[in-house]
C-alpha cells in the first residue's frame, strides 16, 4: 500500500488547517477529493480517552490521547469553516454541534451536512463516535456528472436526490450559509446498522485500496445519499442561517407527528430529540399558538379525514387507529376542525366523488 501512517504526535498533513486559533477566520482546507475522519471518545473523565483516524488517497494519520487537558484544548477549538462539504454521522452516542452562534444536541442516528460557509465545531459530551465524511467540490461536480456514463436507461441521476440538489445549488450559489438536518424517521429502527455498514466499506476502501476501490468509494457515497433520502427513513430539513434559532426543533417535532399521525406522546417526543416537553411546547406554541398537545391532534385529524374520504374503514376502526379512546371527545374536535361530524364529512366527501364530471 503505497501509503504514508502518520504516527500519533505527527501532523495531521490531510487537512490544512489555516489560523487554527483565529475565533474568525479558521479554516480547513483539503486537497484530496475525498477524506473520511474516524473519531471516538469513550468519555470525559481522568480514564477516558479519544481516537482520531483519517484516511484519504494520499495519506492515513492516526491520533489517540488520554491526557484530559489536551482532549479539552481539542473540544475548546474555535469555530471553523471549510473548502469542502463535510458530513458528519453520529454512529454513537450524541455530541453538541454548534452552527455559527447556535448550538444543537445531534443524537446517535443523525446527521448533518454543512456548506463551505457554515462556521461550526463539535463538542463531545459523553462517549461518541462519529464519522466525518469531507467532499471536494470536484469530487461532487463528478458524481453530478456520472449519469453521462450510465448504462441504464432508467437509473436516476444525482440530480434526482435531494442531497446532491443542495450541493449543486451551493456550488452555483457560494456565498450562501446553508445545512441539511437529517432526523431518524420514529420507524427506523436499524438506521445505525445500516450507516455502521456504509461507513465500515468507506474506511476499508480507503485504508486498503485495491483494482475499483475508486468506484467502490463513489457507489457507496451514492448509496449513503439516497439512504439518507429515502423519506420512510429520514426528515431532511434545509437550514438556512439567518433563519431563526428555533425553527430547526419545530421542523423536527413538525416531522415526527406528522410521521405518527401526530399520536406520539410527549415523552417519545423527549427521548427522540432530546428536549424537555416543556420547552418543546414553547416552541410550538411560539410558532402555532398551540400547545404541542393540541398541535399533535392536528395530524391526527388530518389522517381521520384522509381515512374517511379514502378507505373503508369504519370511525371505530379509524378511531381505535389513531388512539382515540373517547368518542364524543373524537367528535367535538373533529367537527370544530372540519364543522362536521365524521359521518357527514364521508358523505359529503362520496357525493361529491358521485357528482363528479368525467374528463
Amino acid at each position: 500500500m503505497d501509503k504514508n501512517i502518520i504516527h500519533p504526535g505527527k501532523e495531521n498533513s490531510i487537512l490544512q488547517i489555516h489560523y487554527p486559533d483565529s475565533i474568525i477566520n479558521s479554516y480547513y482546507d483539503m486537497s484530496a477529493p475525498i477524506q473520511f475522519t474516524f473519531s471516538y471518545c469513550s468519555g470525559l473523565c481522568a480514564e477516558d480517552y479519544y481516537n482520531v483516524v483519517s484516511v484519504s488517497p494520499g495519506e492515513d494519520y492516526f491520533y489517540t490521547s488520554r491526557i484530559v487537558s489536551s482532549f479539552h484544548k481539542f473540544n475548546a477549538r474555535p469555530l471553523h469553516r471549510h473548502s469542502f462539504f463535510e458530513l458528519i454521522i453520529v454512529l454513537k452516542g450524541s455530541i453538541m454541534q454548534k452552527l455559527e452562534d447556535r448550538q444543537y444536541l445531534y443524537p446517535e442516528g443523525t446527521c448533518c451536512l454543512i456548506n463551505q460557509n457554515v462556521f461550526h465545531i463539535e463538542r463531545y459530551i459523553g462517549e461518541a463516535q462519529v464519522l466525518f465524511i469531507g467532499l471536494s467540490v470536484n469530487f461532487i461536480k463528478e458524481l453530478l456528472e456520472s449519469h453521462r456514463t450510465a448504462y441504464f436507461q432508467k437509473e436516476e441521476t444525482a440530480y434526482d436526490n435531494s442531497i446532491f440538489q443542495f450541493m449543486d445549488a451551493n456550488i452555483q450559489e457560494r456565498d450562501g450559509k446553508n445545512y441539511l438536518d437529517f432526523l431518524t424517521a420514529f420507524q427506523n429502527r436499524k438506521n445505525i446498522e445500516k450507516l455502521q455498514k456504509l461507513s465500515d466499506v468507506l474506511i476499508h476502501s480507503m485504508m486498503f485500496p485495491k483494482f475499483g476501490s475508486t468506484y467502490i468509494i463513489k457507489g457507496v457515497i451514492c448509496e449513503l445519499f439516497q439512504y439518507l433520502d429515502t423519506k420512510q427513513l429520514y426528515h431532511i430539513s434545509k437550514v438556512r442561517l439567518h433563519s431563526s434559532s428555533d425553527q430547526l426543533l419545530f421542523s423536527r417535532i413538525g416531522h415526527l407527528l406528522e410521521e405518527t399521525d401526530g399520536r406520539m406522546s410527549r415523552s417519545a417526543l423527549e427521548n427522540a430529540l432530546c428536549y424537555s416537553g416543556n420547552y418543546m411546547n414553547t416552541i410550538v406554541n411560539k410558532y402555532t399558538g398551540m400547545s404541542l398537545h393540541d398541535y399533535g391532534l392536528t395530524f391526527a385529524l388530518k389522517k381521520a379525514a384522509s381515512l374517511l374520504a379514502d378507505t373503508g374503514k369504519s370511525i371505530s376502526a379509524i378511531e381505535i387507529q389513531l388512539g382515540f379512546t373517547n368518542r364524543t371527545h373524537f367528535y367535538k374536535i373533529f367537527r370544530k376542525k372540519y364543522g362536521v361530524t365524521p359521518g357527514e364529512y364521508r358523505k359529503n366527501i362520496t357525493k361529491r366523488k358521485e357528482t363528479a364530471l368525467p374528463f
